[in-house]
């Protein structure tokens, strides 16, 4: 099945973050052209918006669909502007790792992570990444934590081997995943928090056993 945008296997991090800023350029004009359809009806401007669709350039660089609906369209920008700023972020931390594999358009995969940096002399994993932009405060929010920690091998130990684990994320969010209010006495893992210069204000989360 297609995505927004597809996702990137076996590349440079520089051609990887070349290809997404050029895709997520590409569907932000068609989204912004398409907010020229937004109804001005107050009755039903609810649902009228929540059904619109925005015309996309499939097969142009990354894009996979030919329309999408505008606040999937949303969301999934957020989450690739994210992943966009990570794999930068990261690129500083790891100058010479290769891309085995970016998901940027896809949530919840049980067959990799959604970034992925492997060495490119030995093949071993680096770095594992999970990416979201949840918007809420709240550290329980659809269990989003839960997931990651699971998706990134981290369920019940932070393995010790080598590999380097992240959830990127919203500043409101790391701030609530980092409270010194949380039971962490409960809890076998921490964060190290770095926080990253770009417009998103990205945070990357490293996971380390607590």
């Amino acid at each position: 099945m297609a995505h927004l945008i597809e996702t990137i296997y076996e590349s440079s991090v520089e051609e990887a973050i070349d290809r997404l800023k050029t895709s997520h350029s590409l569907i932000v004009e068609r989204a912004i052209a398409a907010q020229k359809k937004i109804g001005t009806n107050g009755e039903s401007w609810g649902a009228e918006l929540k059904r619109l669709e925005i015309s996309l350039p499939a097969g142009q660089v990354l894009v996979g669909k030919t329309s999408e609906k505008f606040v999937e369209v949303i969301n999934i920008l957020a989450t690739t502007e994210r992943t966009i700023s990570s794999l930068c972020w990261l690129k500083k931390q790891h100058p010479n790792a290769f891309l085995k594999e970016c998901h940027s358009s896809t949530s919840d995969n049980v067959e990799g992570n959604d970034i992925v940096l492997v060495s490119p002399e030995t093949g071993k994993v680096l770095v594992r990444c999970e990416v979201t932009d949840v918007t809420s405060n709240n550290a329980g929010q659809n269990g989003k934590e839960k997931k990651d920690i699971k998706n990134l091998g981290c369920e019940k130990l932070v393995p010790n081997d080598g590999t380097t684990r992240y959830i990127a994320t919203s500043y409101e969010f790391s701030k609530a995943l980092t409270s010194e209010k949380r039971k962490w006495s409960a809890m076998h893992y921490r964060y190290i928090l770095h926080e990253t210069e770009f417009a998103d204000q990205t945070v990357l989360l490293e996971v380390v056993s607590g």
